[in-house]
């Protein structure tokens, strides 16, 4: 019986360590799902968080593709008035301006050049002479007439 009872305590001892394995087995697994669990949810938040990031930015991606389309549209309204105006036909008129004032400046340089100052200074002075002459008739009548 001696064989028997070592027997019995040997399985007793296997029958204990399994147990025991079975707990600590046991113990692993409820972590592992636990971290399992955490990973989940911390995946789920991440997802929720770019998801709204990525949301973020295309609404703003919009509002500048609104701003960019708008001031393209303005460019192009420039650019059409800009092919509309003459510019070659302002440019002729505005050499023919120029031309023109040129012209009018020398014609006037040649009779500035042509006046005789002597002969307009000698004119001055007898226009002077003539109005003192007439000033000092009129005194003399207007001292008649008192």
């Amino acid at each position: 019986m001696s064989e028997n009872a070592n027997i019995n305590d040997n399985l007793n001892e296997i029958k204990a360590e399994m147990v025991k394995d079975n707990k600590r087995d046991a113990v692993k697994d409820n972590i592992r799902n636990i971290a399992l669990v955490v990973m989940a949810v911390c995946a789920v938040i991440i997802t929720v968080y770019v998801v709204a990031l990525i949301y973020n930015i295309n609404n703003k991606i919009n509002a500048i593709y609104v701003k960019a389309d708008t001031a393209v549209t303005a460019l192009n309204q420039v650019a059409s008035d800009v092919q509309e105006a003459d510019l070659a036909g302002m440019a002729d008129q505005l050499k023919v301006l120029t031309e023109d004032a040129t012209n009018a400046v020398g014609r006037a340089m040649d009779k500035i050049d042509a006046l005789d100052i002597e002969s307009l200074n000698s004119t001055i002075h007898q226009l002077d002479e003539t109005t003192e002459a007439f000033s000092s008739t009129v005194s003399a009548i207007s001292s008649i007439f008192g």
